[in-house]
């Protein structure tokens, strides 16, 4: 009994002791910034049924407690699809004797029930209070195995008593639906917030910085708002700082493409004859400075454009505003339509389908996607994988170079968050609902961002000529906007991919190494993003192409043979 309770009281003051860290956390879905030296609590070896609490992570900054979960198995945090009841119970001021006693050496003031979308306050009296009283976000919207939330460590949930009053808390995972928790009965995961400053968020300059860029937003109006006189004001407000070259704004079912005409030719005055180019099919709209040479309107949801670029890009380029299915119980029909659009991309890669492009077209897939519930319907419009083979034939990989495509990871413009999604007045948390997928082999980006001009400064407010309020103002959804380059010199779309050449290792740290199988003089070109020459070889055998001394980015290859053959390769530098 004695060394059982010595090691209970030394585990404690262990626990009591973990050294706190901040660190520059962004709620985004992807967890690369969560380093090994942060705060770690791992659960010990056991057999559960059902979802496995795993690891929790802890660290802070200014402003945000930042806490990651990690289980054995996907599941979506704020939905019981995947039967699960797990909550967050923090003793906020590391005192036992307060709140509600969860487990031995807590009593836990605050209580975070995920899918019942509710949070128990025990602080002076019980009460009931909902996400947006903490300011709490979670990453990612869909199933997974791993979850980051934050917490803004100022609130004031009950306009009284300050969330944090102490800077030691202590925290709790717990699963209702198999009574795994974490940490176990007996112990205890203490944290202390680390006030040590951070690097600060450079914030993003939203201007578009090269003219030879395509600037491409999507924006769903919420309701038809571009034609709500409340609300068109804060829309002009926006679009004009941004200042698309194609725009789709989506939840326009009572709005028509000559209303969005009138308001983009007014707008943003192109100088031309025909102004704006706007199409429309159900509730998506496409504006685009270019006209249309193309459009598919067979697609459930989903609206395919074939855009006639100028003759200085020498290719079209193929874009799809999107608005999957919502909500909660829309996963099914969310995955037809993902089905649908890779077979789509899949029928236009093809030579003699019902749908063809040239090859090598830029294409680009954005729109508010819905996805909460399951991954499985973006895991499709990255990869290729067809769920329902029976309608939509066997899949494949989508992208020019049979590879996966790129779902831009875009940020918000001044705080780390990648949300696109918020109305505090609901009981959900802010979500990112809006995507931009796109083939990678053929298109660059140069930056992405989400505007929220509620986290904007006031000087930099100024600076865009916008207002505090325009887009809570103007819809509950933010514009998303990627600025797109194509491949080096813009005419990837004129050559061929030759699977007889072979690049390794890619992406690279140091130098690169490419093997022929076909004997011949080659001439290989080197070029940064810009389409500046680094450097000119040429070789008959396999060869090296000196990296070591470049910055981290993307480079181009162009690999001439003798017969006047060209192909293109993208080289990453890390």
């Amino acid at each position: 009994m004695f060394k059982r309770d010595l090691f209970f009281i030394l585990f404690l003051i262990i626990n009591s002791l973990l050294f706190a860290q901040s660190a520059e956390i962004t709620i985004d879905g992807v967890f690369d910034d969560w380093s090994a030296g942060l705060t770690t609590f791992t659960d010990a070896n056991e057999t559960i049924n059902g979802v496995d609490l795993l690891e929790v992570k802890v660290t802070n900054d200014a402003d945000f407690l930042f806490i990651k979960i990690k289980t054995n198995t996907e599941f979506d945090l704020t939905d019981n699809t995947t039967p699960q009841d797990i909550g967050l119970y923090i003793d906020t001021d590391n005192n036992a004797t307060t709140g509600y006693a969860i487990q031995a050496g807590y009593g836990s003031e605050i209580g975070l029930l995920f899918n019942q979308y509710l949070v128990h306050y025990n602080v002076s009296s019980y009460s009931q209070l909902s996400f947006s009283d903490f300011s709490l976000r979670i990453a990612p919207t869909v199933s997974s195995d791993e979850f980051e939330i934050a917490i803004k460590r100022s609130a004031i949930p009950d306009g009284t008593n300050p969330l944090f009053p102490s800077n030691t808390i202590k925290i709790l995972v717990r699963n209702g639906e198999n009574s795994d928790q974490l940490p176990n009965n007996g112990m205890v995961l203490s944290y202390t917030f680390d006030d040590t400053g951070i690097t600060p968020l450079v914030p993003t300059n939203i201007n578009k910085e090269n003219t030879n860029l395509i600037r491409i937003v999507s924006y769903n109006t919420e309701f038809d708002g571009l034609i709500n006189m409340d609300r068109s004001s804060y829309f002009e407000s926006i679009v004009t700082s941004l200042n698309p070259d194609i725009i789709s704004f989506l939840e326009s079912w009572n709005t028509t493409a000559s209303e969005i005409k009138t308001l983009m030719d007014i707008w943003i005055p192109l100088g031309t004859t025909d102004g704006w180019y706007v199409i429309k099919k159900s509730s998506a709209i496409i504006a685009s400075k270019w006209n249309f040479s193309q459009s598919w309107y067979h697609l459930d949801r989903q609206f395919p454009v074939l855009i006639d670029l100028p003759n200085t890009y020498t290719t079209d380029l193929l874009f799809t505003a999107a608005h999957l299915k919502c909500c909660d119980n829309g996963d099914a029909l969310r995955q037809d339509q993902a089905d649908q659009y890779a077979a789509f991309i899949l029928d236009a890669k093809t030579a003699g389908g019902q749908v063809t492009i040239p090859q090598n077209t830029p294409f680009i897939y954005a729109g508010d996607l819905n996805l909460v519930g399951s991954s499985n319907p973006l895991t499709t419009l990255v990869t290729g994988n067809i769920q329902n083979i029976t309608a939509y034939g066997n899949g494949g990989f989508l992208d020019w170079d049979n590879t996966t495509l790129t779902d831009e990871n875009a940020i918000q413009t001044d705080v780390r968050m990648a949300y696109t999604w918020r109305k505090d007045d609901t009981q959900y948390p802010p979500g990112k609902l809006d995507f931009f997928i796109y083939s990678d082999a053929v298109l660059n980006v140069q930056k992405s961002f989400v505007l929220q001009t509620e986290v904007m400064s006031n000087n930099r407010l100024q600076l865009y000529d916008l207002n505090y309020t325009d887009t809570a103002s103007a819809s509950d959804h933010f514009p998303v906007t990627v600025d797109f380059q194509l491949s080096t010199v813009a005419n990837l779309a004129s050559y061929n991919f030759d699977a007889s050449i072979h690049i390794y290792p890619n992406p690279t740290t140091n130098n690169v190494t490419i093997n022929f199988d076909e004997l011949a003089t080659y001439r290989l070109r080197l070029f940064d993003v810009f389409g500046k020459e680094i450097s000119v070889q040429q070789t008959t055998e396999s060869t090296t192409i000196v990296m070591r001394g470049l910055v981290a980015g993307i480079y181009f290859v162009s690999i001439n043979d003798e017969k006047g053959n060209t192909t293109w390769r993208k080289i990453i530098k890390i």
